[in-house]
């Protein structure tokens, strides 16, 4: 208890610590025509996270290969923050972020394999896992940046995530980080919330959301690595992510439009219209839906296969390419 105590009353003197610095510092995020709010907003929440992210490192004694992720990451926090303040091109940012990824592949986070299926055995990546991993980290990390668009929405996401990892494992060193970065992303969500003309309203920002969405990535690896979850659980983890992401993308590569330029053409703008502009709504049909899909490929695998699992991902991808093409029809911005 005392502990729990120590630990919000340290994270709420972060985040008011940062709010005073991004001020002073003017970290803001600039409204356009796409962005949905209005007014300039503080964007450095995800500072006071990555703060407490190695804040924890110190005062709970994780395991050395769990650690390593959160300082390796600091490089992808950096960028993202920097790209906050100076806008960096897609490039530098790629290579910034490829730059850690690669060196946690070759120090053994890597996937060599997709898992061991029923009537197939296992799926060995065989000499393709380095460019496998690679890629899926990049994708991933990526993705929780795209779903940074509406207030709440990625936070909630992450927490829910996190809760559904957590309860996959047993250890209590790691339920007990779990739980204490779901304490700081809650009081993260009420900053986020508040309305857009109080002063201590803060986005995550590049910054948060990068590092978040690699942080989780390895966490999958992690997870496989160590504890010996099978992926067909892990998928689910991150399923929304993931397909917002691939949807965008292969519409813009279709369209043959720029694939790394924002647009509002996500399922949560579209949502957001629907829901008549109200984040707090948007944020909860999405969140709701969220953790639908993850119990649904919860039992499935855990009921019917891994292998029934590992079919069902892309046939749900496929749905949600519907149901997104056809919102935006129906939905079409004026």
């Amino acid at each position: 208890m005392f502990q729990l105590t120590e630990l919000l009353a340290s994270y709420l003197i972060i985040i008011y610590s940062v709010i005073l610095f991004s001020k002073k510092f003017k970290f803001y995020d600039i409204p356009n025509n796409r962005k949905l709010h209005k007014n300039r907003i503080l964007n450095t929440s995800g500072l006071a996270l990555y703060i407490f992210f190695v804040y924890l490192c110190f005062k709970i004694e994780l395991p050395s290969n769990f650690t390593i992720i959160i300082y390796v990451g600091s490089i992808v926090f950096f960028t993202g923050l920097l790209d906050d303040k100076r806008n960096l091109s897609p490039s530098i940012k790629l290579i910034l972020i490829s730059l850690p990824t690669i060196y946690l592949i070759t120090n053994g986070y890597k996937v060599t394999d997709l898992g061991t299926y029923e009537y197939v055995g296992k799926i060995s990546l065989g000499q393709f896992y380095f460019i496998f991993t690679l890629f899926s980290v990049g994708l991933l990390t990526n993705s929780y940046n795209y779903i940074d668009g509406v207030d709440g929405l990625l936070i909630s996401t992450l927490i829910i995530n996190i809760i559904y990892l957590s309860l996959l494992i047993n250890d209590e060193i790691i339920k007990n980080f779990f739980f204490f970065i779901c304490m700081a992303l809650s009081i993260n969500l009420i900053f986020n919330f508040l309305p857009k003309q109080n002063q201590y309203k803060i986005f995550t920002g590049n910054g948060g959301s990068l590092f978040l969405g690699f942080f989780i990535s390895f966490l999958i690896i992690y997870f496989y690595k160590i504890y010996n979850i099978h992926p067909s659980y892990l998928i689910w983890t991150c399923w929304y992510p993931i397909y917002d992401f691939l949807y965008v993308t292969f519409k813009r590569i279709i369209k043959r439009q720029t694939f790394y330029v924002a647009d509002n053409k996500h399922l949560h703008h579209i949502v957001f219209r629907i829901c008549k502009k109200s984040h707090i709504r948007t944020t909860l049909f999405i969140s709701f839906t969220n953790i639908l899909i993850i119990i649904f490929g919860y039992q499935i695998s855990k009921n019917f296969g891994s292998l029934f699992s590992l079919i069902l991902f892309p046939i749900l991808f496929l749905v949600f390419c519907f149901f997104h093409f056809f919102l935006e029809k129906k939905y079409k911005k004026n």
